[in-house]
């Protein structure tokens, strides 16, 4: 298993996933330990597609959010080898991005 992943979402988005279960895990760590844990539980309950049916949920949702404070999470500490895996996997998903979208492909890590 990888550290991170790379995917082309359906919208034209890279999308980035960390994979590793301990690093899911010390992401989850940090923020734990930088968000109080009512701004959690508050964040939870306002998560998901029942949360968002309204526009008044949705307004209660923003509050919610606005009122975490600050949050810079380190997503993982990675070697020399797994940073340029990461970078092979960015570039293969924009070189993939710009194939669909009919443009100049050429793009390529030097190591």
């Amino acid at each position: 298993m990888s550290l991170f992943s790379v995917h082309n979402a359906t919208d034209g988005a890279i999308v980035l996933h960390l994979e590793e279960t301990d690093a899911n895990l010390d992401l989850i760590e940090d923020i734990v330990d930088q968000v109080p844990l009512l701004h959690i539980t508050r964040i939870r309950e306002f998560c998901g597609y029942q949360a968002q049916a309204s526009l008044e949920s949705a307004r209660q949702a923003d509050k919610v959010r606005q009122a975490v404070p600050p949050v810079i999470a380190k997503i993982a500490a990675m070697s020399e080898d797994e940073a340029l895996t990461l970078a092979e996997q960015l570039i293969d998903a924009v070189k993939f991005s710009r194939a669909i979208a009919g443009k100049v492909v050429k793009l390529e890590l030097v190591k």
